[in-house]
């Protein structure tokens, strides 16, 4: 599909540098770098969900409780 975007000049010559240490079209890094901030977008969405969900369901004491040997057990690998 073709569009028509109008981009600053700055992020032309950004994009037109990765292309040429890429080698590859300038469409095909538009493309990359598209998807990369859309992936980036929906993790901080998620991220923005879970902290709002923390501050309006806050973790109560003794929720999760954990016995010292459970400690010991799962870092013991790390």
């Amino acid at each position: 599909m073709s569009i028509l975007v109008e981009l600053d000049e700055k992020i032309v010559s950004e994009i037109d540098a990765i292309a040429g240490h890429t080698q590859k079209k300038r469409n095909a890094c538009v493309n990359e770098l598209l998807r990369k901030a859309l992936r980036q977008q929906k993790i901080e969405e998620k991220e923005r969900r879970a902290v709002e969900s923390y501050r309006r369901f806050p973790v109560q004491p003794d929720e999760f409780e954990v016995e010292e040997e459970q400690l010991i057990e799962a870092w013991k690998d790390l």
